[in-house]
C-alpha cells in the first residue's frame, strides 16, 4: 500500500522543533531530494496522486464542499487582502476569519454586480467562495499560493479574456471598498477583505479519474478536493480517524490511499500529528509495511512533498541506519 500523507501548516513551526524529530530526520534519509511545489499545497497533493499539472481544482473544491458543480465552468473566488505599496499592490494574505453574517451581504453584493455579466457566486462556507461561469473564458490564472505576498500584477489572469477578468479583479476592490462590512472590520482593527482571487478554473469532466485510492478527508475546507477526487471514483471520503493505525489498518491489503488531514496550527495539532501520524506512518515505511509515503506540507511559502520508500538493504547497511539532518527546503520565490 502506498500513502499520500497531506497535512497543511506543518512547516510553520520553527526550523528547531522541526529538525529535532526523529521522525522527520528518518523522512530526510528515506527520501533526501523533497520536490518544491510553487503553485501550493493543493498542486502539490494533485500531483502526488499522477494527475496532471493543470488539473481544475475549482470544481473538485466546490464540490467537496456541497457545491452541485453540474457540467458548469467554476473558478475559486477567495477572499483575500492587498496591501499597497509605492509601485504595485502586494497580495497579503487569505481572509479566514469571516462568519456567515459578513459572508452573505459580501456575495449577495457581488451575484447582484455581476447577474449581466454571466456570474453566479457561491459561498458553501463564510471563507470558502467560488463563482460559476456562464461562459467558459478564455484566460489563465495562477494559484493563490504562488501569488501569496508577492506583487499582484503579475499573477492576474492573461490571455485573450484576461483584461476582462482583470476589470472585474478592479471593480469587485471598488465594491468592497465601499462595504459596511469592512468599515465594520476595520473599526475592529481586522484586516479588510479587499478582492477575490480567481484561479483553479474548470469544470468537473476535466478533472480525471485518479487511480484507485482510498480517500480520508479532514471535516472542512482542509478535506475538499479529497472529497472531491473521491466523489469523481463513485467514492465517499471518510473522516479520518487521530492515528494511522486505526484509520489504516481496516484497510484491504494492497489499496493505496488518500489522507487529507486537518492544517496544524498550533502545538497541540502539531504533538497529535507527530505522534498520531508522522511517526507512524515514516516506521511503516522504513518496516516495509507502507510501500511508499508521500508526505505533502506547506508552510513556509511553498508547498513540498517527500516521496519516501524503503531503502535497499545495501543502502541501510551504507547509511548505518542512520538519520540525516532534516533541512526545510528553500522556497526560491525571487
Amino acid at each position: 500500500m502506498s500513502l499520500v500523507l497531506v497535512v497543511p501548516g506543518l512547516l510553520a513551526r520553527d526550523t528547531a522543533t522541526l529538525g529535532a524529530l526523529p521522525a522527520l530526520r528518518t523522512l530526510a534519509r528515506l527520501a533526501p531530494e523533497p520536490r518544491v511545489e510553487q503553485d501550493g499545497i493543493v498542486a502539490a497533493t494533485l500531483l502526488a496522486l499522477g494527475m496532471p499539472a493543470g488539473t481544475p481544482v475549482a470544481p473538485l473544491a466546490a464540490k467537496g464542499a456541497g457545491v452541485e458543480v453540474g457540467e458548469h465552468y467554476w473558478l475559486l473566488a477567495t477572499p483575500i487582502s492587498l496591501v499597497a505599496g509605492r509601485d504595485d499592490v502586494l497580495v497579503a494574505g487569505r481572509i479566514l476569519d469571516i462568519d456567515a453574517d459578513a459572508a452573505r451581504p459580501l456575495v449577495a453584493a457581488l451575484d447582484r454586480h455581476f447577474e449581466t455579466d454571466g456570474l453566479a457566486f457561491v459561498a458553501p462556507r463564510p471563507a470558502s467562495w467560488f463563482v460559476r461561469v456562464a461562459r467558459i473564458p478564455a484566460m489563465t490564472t495562477s494559484p493563490l499560493d504562488a501569488a501569496l505576498g508577492r506583487a499582484m500584477f503579475p499573477f492576474l489572469p492573461a490571455g485573450p479574456d484576461g483584461k476582462t477578468w482583470q476589470r472585474w479583479q478592479n471593480e469587485i476592490q471598488m465594491l468592497l471598498f465601499d462595504h459596511a462590512i469592512n468599515a465594520a472590520r476595520e473599526a475592529q482593527t481586522r484586516a479588510p477583505i479587499s478582492a477575490v482571487w480567481f484561479w483553479g478554473g474548470g469544470r468537473i469532466d476535466q478533472v480525471e479519474s485518479v487511480r484507485a485510492t482510498t480517500f480520508f478527508a479532514a471535516p472542512g475546507e482542509d478535506g475538499d478536493v479529497a472529497r472531491g477526487l473521491a466523489s469523481r471514483i463513485g467514492q465517499t471520503a471518510a473522516v479520518p480517524s487521530p492515528t494511522f493505525s486505526a484509520t489504516l489498518e481496516p484497510m484491504q491489503a494492497g489499496r493505496d490511499a488518500l489522507v487529507a488531514l486537518p492544517a496544524v496550527t498550533d502545538p497541540e495539532d502539531f504533538a497529535k500529528f507527530v505522534h498520531g501520524w508522522l511517526g507512524p506512518a515514516i516506521d511503516a515505511v522504513a518496516a516495509g509495511r507502507l510501500d511508499a509515503l508521500d508526505l505533502v506540507t506547506d508552510g513556509h511559502g511553498a508547498a513540498v512533498t517527500w516521496h519516501a520508500t524503503r531503502p535497499s538493504l545495501a543502502a541501510r547497511i551504507a547509511s548505518g541506519f542512520r538519520a540525516r539532518p532534516f533541512v526545510v527546503p528553500s522556497a526560491d520565490r525571487a
